[in-house]
C-alpha cells in the first residue's frame, strides 16, 4: 500500500527546477503510468491510490493563478484545496464538459476510500480506468508518451 512519499511513483523522478504547474503535470503523468503498471501487476489498492493522486495533482494545476488561462468560478466558502470542491469548481468553470459528472468523481473518490479500507469486492477496474481517462484527457494529462517520462525510482 502507498503509505509514504518514498513509495510514490514520482519519488526522486521530478526535476525540482520545474515550475509548479509543470511539476504537478509531471507528477500526474508519473502516477498515471505507475497506476497502470500497478493494475497490470494486480496491485489494485496501490493503483487506485496512484491514479487518484494523479487526478488530484492535475486538478490542482487549474487552481494556480494565471496558469490555465481560465477564470475559475469559485463560490463563496468553497475551498479549492479540497478535491471535491475543486472538481465542482472546474466543472462549473468549463474545464470538464458534459461527458464528466459529479457522480464520476464521487465514484473515483469512493473507490479510493474502499481501497484504503480493503473493501474492493466488486470493484470495476474498467469503469475506474475509463472514467479517470476521460478526466485526464480533459485536464491535459493524457495523452502522453510514457517513454518520454523520467524513470521512477519505485514502481
Amino acid at each position: 500500500m502507498v503509505n509514504n512519499i518514498e513509495n510514490m511513483p514520482h519519488f526522486g523522478a521530478i526535476d525540482e527546477s520545474l515550475e509548479e504547474e509543470q511539476a504537478l503535470l509531471m507528477r500526474a503523468r508519473l502516477h498515471v503510468r505507475g497506476g497502470w503498471i500497478r493494475f497490470s501487476e494486480g496491485r489494485t489498492r496501490d493503483a487506485i491510490a496512484a491514479i487518484y493522486d494523479a487526478l488530484s495533482s492535475s486538478m490542482q494545476i487549474f487552481s494556480i493563478p494565471n496558469t490555465s488561462g481560465r477564470i475559475l468560478k469559485i463560490a463563496e466558502g468553497e475551498d479549492p484545496s479540497d478535491d471535491l470542491a475543486l472538481f465542482k469548481i472546474l466543472k462549473r468553470s468549463g474545464v470538464f464538459d458534459d461527458s464528466v459528472s459529479l457522480e464520476d468523481f464521487m465514484y473515483i473518490a469512493q473507490s479510493l476510500d474502499d481501497a484504503l479500507e480493503n473493501r474492493l469486492a466488486g470493484f470495476d477496474e474498467t469503469r475506474f480506468v475509463e472514467t479517470t481517462n476521460r478526466l485526464f484527457i480533459q485536464l491535459g494529462v493524457l495523452p502522453f508518451d510514457a517513454c518520454a517520462l523520467p524513470d521512477s525510482i519505485t514502481l
